[in-house]
């Protein structure tokens, strides 16, 4: 058996930082999502950056509401995090979950016990 040289470790090091670096690409920036709820068709708009495993941004909802991402966590593809949402004068949590493509952001969330809508977000080219 051979040793593991210092040579094979630094490289798996430096691999995995290129792999974290293009994970953090691939998901930091501005994502888009059509809501339809009845009649009505909306826009929400992610902004967010991912350091490590953390996500930090904001989400905006069709009615103009912008909230802060909190506790935001991305392992593997698996995306979670909260807002804090104004609700009939008061405030409401709102719990975010989904899977996370190069390509599309699909979420759904939950609230009180219920369920709302999932949303497919797809990244804004600029």
């Amino acid at each position: 058996m051979y040793p593991i040289s210092k040579i094979a470790i630094r490289l798996a090091i430096v691999f995995m930082t290129v792999l974290a670096f293009a994970q953090e690409n691939e998901f930091t920036g501005r994502w888009q999502a059509t809501l339809n709820k009845g009649d009505r068709t909306g826009t929400a708009i992610m902004d967010v950056t991912l350091s490590g495993t953390q996500v930090t941004g904001t989400l905006s909802d069709p009615s103009g509401q912008i909230w802060q991402i909190e506790n935001g966590r991305l392992e593997g593809n698996q995306l979670a995090f909260d807002v804090t949402a104004r609700e009939h004068g008061g405030k409401k949590k709102i719990h975010f979950f989904g899977e996370v493509t190069t390509d599309v952001i699909t979420l759904q969330n939950e609230s009180r016990g219920k369920q709302g809508q999932t949303m497919s977000f797809h990244r804004i080219k600029h």
